[in-house]
Formats: C-alpha cells, structure tokens, sequence
C-alpha cells in the first residue's frame, strides 16, 4: 500500500497566521521534521490557498509567519468606507504575494501537488452560468497553468473585504475547510485513482469562535440577515463557516482514523477575531503556542511515516 498523504487549511485571512504557527512548531519537532516535505497534496482555501500553495512552492512555516506577521496590517489597510465598495483593495495582498512567489510562477511548476478552492460568479464558453471552480495542478488539469499569484488572489477574494478577481470570488462560500474536496480529488486523480484506504489527512484550521444569533430570527429579512451587530453580518459569517463543520463530518467518516483535525477554540475571554483583525496577530501566535500538540504529533508519526 502506497500511502497518500494530503494536508489543508481552513480560510479565516489573519488567522493563518495560527495555522502557520502551528505548522513551524510541528515542523520543529525531530521525529516528524520530514513530513511536509513527505506531503502529495496540500489544498487550502482563501488564506490557507496562500499556505498550500507557499508549502507547495518550497517557503516553510517560518516564511509563511513571517508573511502574515510583516504584511497583514499593509494587507487590510482599508481603502473605503462606503458600503457599496469592497472595504480593501487587492493591491497590497498582491504586493504581498510577489514578495513570496515569481511573478511567472504557475501552479505546473510546483514541487508538490495542490487544489484551491474558489467559486467563478460569471459563466464561461464551457459552462455559461456560475459555478465552483478547483484550480489544481493534478494529472489532466485543465488550469494548471494558472499563475500562481492568480489563483492565490481568487481563492482570496472575500465578498465585500476584497473586489472579485477575474470573476472569481473567495472558495469560502463553498469549501472553507477544504478536506473533502481534496479526498476527491485525490481519489478522482486521472489514471491514478487513489483509494480511500490510501489517504492519511491532516486538516488544520484557523481557529474557532463558538458563535450563536440570540435574537429571534422568525421575522428578519434581507435588511437584518445582512447588518445585525452580533455577530456582525451574521449571513457572511455563516456563508464562509458554516461548512467548517459539516466537511469535517464527511472527512472523519470518510477517513476514519486516517483523518486528523488540528484546530482550537478561542477563548471568550479574547472573543471573536475577524479575518481582517492584523491587530491580533500576537494574541493568535500566542494561543498557537500553548496549544497542546501531542495528540497531533503522535498521529503523525503513526500515519504519515
């Protein structure tokens, strides 16, 4: 039995940092110091997109922090104010993104597989309506000649934080844990079918703050699915997390012991961190820190070698 290993990430833009974090710890330890370099396919979505594709492309943990921690505050500097326009313009996360990859760097040229989730809201010649789009680099790819600052930036474009880039918009509205789309990619890769007895996945997330709408919802309407202050903008937030949970429910059942998930709960007394919170990047390194990993570090040894 040739194993299969697949490791992804969870969106929640600042809080990659987090997942980038608990990686460089992971990384650190002796024993398993080889198991990102032993990874087939990394898939990640919104900013895990940024990681998989980093980890695919040779930068380690300590780059991939280094990115958040240098670049998030320049990241989400906002540019409007006004409702109707995206709160941050792309340009810095662009900028960002050409300090870590070529600018001629395509998802072919990887050293490692990957697949990242996004969704394209207008029609093309080949499917004229929207629909999810997989951007990957696997045997009979149709995009994998992508560039990889594009892809990066598609996956990333969260409705009203970014602009959509070249018609697409974050994967977050479709996958934001990417863990059972990667199973199926792997498992559908052309002329290589993978079984599931193959796999070994290690999915990691952004964090999680248990969130609840206390108010009666019988009678809301547009008005206040969209702006109601707790949580603020309660649709989006269950747009972009309220797959979370169910593709880890398909994952471990699909996987079984061969699944594990890497994440932790915010505390309340920290509350809920947006996406764009840059100003919580030490508190999210702090709480990646003291995370116990033994369980995770045990799995590994077990699964990945």
């Amino acid at each position: 039995m040739d194993k299969y290993r697949i490791m992804t990430f969870d969106g929640g833009g600042i809080r990659g940092v987090l997942t980038a974090t608990l990686l460089k710890r992971l990384k650190n330890e002796h024993e398993i110091s080889e198991f990102i370099n032993m990874t087939e396919l990394f898939a990640g979505t919104s900013t895990g997109s940024i990681i998989a594709l980093g980890l695919a492309y040779g930068l380690s943990p300590e780059d991939l922090v280094d990115l958040y921690v240098r670049y998030g505050k320049y990241i989400f500097t906002p540019r409007y104010l006004e409702y109707y326009r995206p709160k941050y313009d792309n340009k810095h996360l662009k900028q960002a993104l050409s300090m870590i990859f070529p600018k001629d760097l395509r998802l072919s040229d990887l050293s490692h597989k990957v697949l990242i989730p996004s969704f394209r809201v207008s029609g093309s010649y080949s499917k004229p309506y929207w629909s999810p789009v997989f951007f990957n680099n696997l045997p009979g790819s149709t995009n994998m000649e992508e560039l990889v600052i594009d892809v990066a930036l598609a996956s990333n474009a969260a409705p009203t934080y970014f602009p959509s880039y070249k018609s697409h918009v974050d994967g977050a509205v479709i996958a934001n844990n990417p863990s059972t789309a990667a199973i199926a990619a792997a498992r559908g890769e052309q002329g290589n079918i993978k079984a599931l007895d193959d796999m070994y996945l290690l999915s990691i997330g952004t964090g999680i703050y248990p969130q609840q709408i206390t108010a009666d919802t019988t009678k809301w309407g547009a008005i206040d699915w969209s702006f109601y202050p707790k949580p603020p903008y309660p649709l989006l937030e269950l747009l972009f997390n309220s797959d979370i949970g169910v593709n880890e429910f398909y994952s471990s059942q699909l996987l079984k012991e061969q699944y594990c998930r890497l994440n932790l709960e915010i505390p309340k007394k920290i509350g809920p961190i947006p996406l764009d919170a840059y100003s919580k990047t030490p508190t999210l390194i702090s709480l990646a820190n003291d995370l116990d990993l033994e369980m995770t570090i045990k799995w590994i040894k077990n699964s990945w070698f």
